[in-house]
This record gives structure tokens, C-alpha cells and sequence, in this order.
């Protein structure tokens, strides 16, 4: 069984959710391959040394050159603030490490556009676009390559998160301009924007509008210094794609009570709604007769078993990192399902387009 060892860079919530996709991988799945978690990079390594050992870190350090230059290692998973992006990339890449980048590549388009240029197109490169392997979206993926609901004409996206409302939320690299480069639609939009895009091809035309409605926050749990908030807390999008689908993206970080990711495709013969907080099956609506079976595309074979299921959103990045290293080993039954530099920069591209128009 081949070992692929890991670097972590970063130690926050999303870097544990890596975390536990990779530790749990080798209990859902018998595979030919076996994740391992090599080298921990923290800001604070005394202080998580503990809890690193006791997931299974072999090392841990402060250095990503350090992690990158142990000859074990094979990947690096990069978790750390937007604008902190590019340098982990150059890292990885000289080192000749395969890379899976949480998105935004990098807290601006240019910045983005360079450090996808630099990384070594030999190299297997990803970014955590998971929503891809959602199986509601996989199934989606079919139906529409199916033609199931006929020609598409219309999509409309709402992807609405809660937890920024709260003004008594302290500053963080989240809403920094310097660290995150952008809110809502920096954050979550450009998972919207990827599945259209992955769906319907690239757009003819975009354009938006973004909005910060909590414009300062205190610098830290009960300290009564504020900061200001230049990063949006809303965006609402039109668009229209090269093959004449049109639609609208709104995504907000402070929808206190609405959290949903909702999905609205309409076409000629019917429609397909979705909700990808809770549904792994899309609804159907045909204006005659019915679907008579869900198809079930390859890639599901990714995701965690119905009975080992850990959430869609957990299950989403799993079955991503299972791709990931299926790639690394040159087995690739699933062509076009892994999103590339390529295919964060396009979207990234779209949201710069909209941020200029601010």
C-alpha cells in the first residue's frame, strides 16, 4: 500500500475539517493508497504540539520550508489566510510537492493569476471547489448532461450563511481587506460561481453589486477598540452564459436564520431545485410524466458510504481529498471533476470583475 504523506499549513477550522477527511479516508475506504499526516505548520507549535501528536502528526514546526524539504512528504495541503496563499504555493512547488489549495488561490485576481502561472504544471494541483463532488451536484452533473430537464435556460443560486450579523463577532482574517481580499462573495460566491461555471460553461456576461452593512467590529472579545470593515457582507449577481443560460448568485455571510445553499435550474421540459445544506438528491419537476430513476455517476464512489456519513459539507471535502490523491497516484477515472488552477482563476476572474464595478 503507498503511502502519501501530508504537510498541513494552518490549524483553523478548515484545516481540521482536511484533517479529519484524511484521518477517517483509510476507515470508510480500502484503497490502494493510504493518506498520512506527516508535518503539522502552525504559527503556534508548542502550543498545539499536544493535540497535533494525538491525531497522528509525526512533526510539527513553524516553517513550511522545513516541512516541504522532508523527502516524505508527497503533498500540501495549503488552510491558511487568503493572502498567505501565493508564498505556500512557491513553497510547494519548487519543493516539487503535489498542492491542494483551499480557495481563493490568492486574496486578489493578479496575485492568483501569478502563483497558478509559477506552480509547476507537472505538479497535480487542486483547489477545495468541493461542492463538485456534493452528490446532489454529481447527480445534477448527469442530469444535465442527460438533458433530462431539456434546454437550460435559467439558474439562480442563493448561498446564505449567518454567523458575520452579529456585531459583537470580534475582528478577524476573515473581514481583513490585507488577509482575505474579500467577503461574501470572496468566500462563498466563488462556490457558486464554479458550479455554474462547471455546469454551463464560462459567461458571456457578468455583472453585481456588494454591500457592507456591519462596517466596524471590536479587535478582540471584549475590548471596546473598533476597526473598520471594508469587506462585503452581501453580493447579488446577474449573469449570462457563452450558451445562453441566465440567472442571479446572491450569497450573504449575514442571513441570521436562512442558512441555505439553494439551486434553481429551469428548462425547457422542467426543473431542478435543490437545497445542498441537507438534499444528497435533487427534486425534479418535469412538465410531463417523471423521472423514472436518479442516475448515479461514477464519482459518488468518492464520498463516504450512506451509513458513514459525516454531513454533506464534511462528506464534500472528503470525497475532494479522495480525488486528490487518486490523481497523485495517476488513476483518474473521473475526468473533469477536479477543479484546477485553471478553473478557480475563472471564477476568481468573475469576481474581480464584479468588485471593480463597486
Amino acid at each position: 500500500m503507498r503511502k502519501i504523506p501530508f504537510v498541513l499549513h494552518g490549524f483553523g477550522t478548515i484545516a481540521k475539517t482536511h484533517i479529519v477527511a484524511l484521518r477517517t479516508l483509510p476507515v470508510i475506504k480500502r484503497l490502494p493508497f493510504v493518506p498520512v499526516l506527516d508535518t503539522l505548520v502552525t504559527r503556534r507549535p508548542d502550543l498545539h504540539k499536544e493535540q497535533a501528536s494525538a491525531m497522528g502528526f509525526e512533526h510539527i514546526t513553524d516553517s513550511l520550508e522545513e516541512a516541504v524539504n522532508r523527502e516524505s512528504v508527497v503533498a500540501v495541503s495549503v488552510c491558511t489566510p487568503n493572502a498567505l496563499h501565493p508564498d505556500s504555493i512557491r513553497t510547494a512547488g519548487e519543493a516539487g510537492k503535489a498542492l491542494y489549495c483551499e480557495k481563493p488561490i490568492a486574496d486578489n485576481y493578479s496575485e492568483s493569476v501569478q502563483a497558478a502561472a509559477g506552480f509547476p504544471k507537472q505538479l497535480t494541483a487542486q483547489v477545495a471547489l468541493m461542492f463538485r463532488y456534493h452528490p446532489a451536484v454529481q447527480r445534477t452533473t448527469e442530469l444535465l448532461r442527460q438533458e433530462s430537464i431539456g434546454q437550460i435556460l435559467q439558474c439562480k443560486i442563493s448561498y446564505l450563511r449567518s454567523g458575520y450579523l452579529d456585531q459583537e463577532r470580534p475582528f478577524s482574517w476573515r473581514v481583513s481587506s490585507e488577509l482575505s481580499g474579500g467577503g461574501a462573495i470572496t468566500d462563498i460566491g466563488v462556490h457558486a460561481l464554479d458550479l455554474i461555471c462547471h455546469w454551463f460553461g464560462d459567461l458571456s456576461h457578468i455583472d453585481g453589486t456588494t454591500e457592507t452593512f456591519v462596517n466596524e467590529r471590536k479587535v478582540e472579545p471584549g475590548s471596546e477598540r473598533k476597526v473598520a470593515i471594508k469587506v462585503d457582507d452581501w453580493a447579488a449577481i446577474n449573469y449570462e452564459t457563452v450558451t445562453g443560460v441566465r440567472g442571479m448568485v446572491e450569497v450573504s455571510r449575514i442571513a441570521w436564520g436562512s442558512d441555505a445553499f439553494s439551486v434553481q435550474i429551469v428548462g425547457t421540459r422542467g426543473s431542478i431545485i435543490m437545497d445542498l445544506e441537507k438534499d444528497t438528491y435533487p427534486q425534479v419537476q418535469l412538465l410531463r410524466g417523471a423521472l423514472s430513476h436518479f442516475p448515479e455517476p461514477a464519482g459518488l464512489k468518492l464520498l463516504p458510504d450512506a451509513k458513514a456519513t459525516m454531513g454533506v459539507f464534511v462528506d464534500s471535502h472528503f470525497a475532494a481529498l479522495h480525488h486528490f490523491m487518486h490523481r497523485i497516484v495517476g488513476n483518474d477515472e473521473f475526468q473533469g471533476l477536479a477543479p484546477t488552477l485553471g478553473d478557480a482563476l475563472r471564477v476568481e476572474k468573475y469576481v474581480d470583475q464584479v468588485r471593480k464595478k463597486e
